[in-house]
């Protein structure tokens, strides 16, 4: 098999929960728009999301 190995930056975008995602102004909806995490962003996670995440890290692979 041939795996890509994500940046953690990539891999960071992919495992942080939904719910930390803003809405899409209006303006946007319906088109193709990705929300982006950078170091300006904070936020607090419960235990059951960092084990979410963290679950979802192990499942990636190496």
């Amino acid at each position: 098999m041939n795996f890509t190995r994500l940046t953690d930056e990539q891999l960071t975008q992919t495992l942080i929960p939904k719910r930390f995602v803003p809405p899409s102004p209006q303006e946007y909806e319906g088109k193709n728009m990705v929300y982006v995490f950078d170091s300006e962003d904070s936020f607090n996670l419960t235990y059951d999301e960092l084990v979410e995440i963290i679950s979802k890290a192990r499942m990636t692979g190496p």
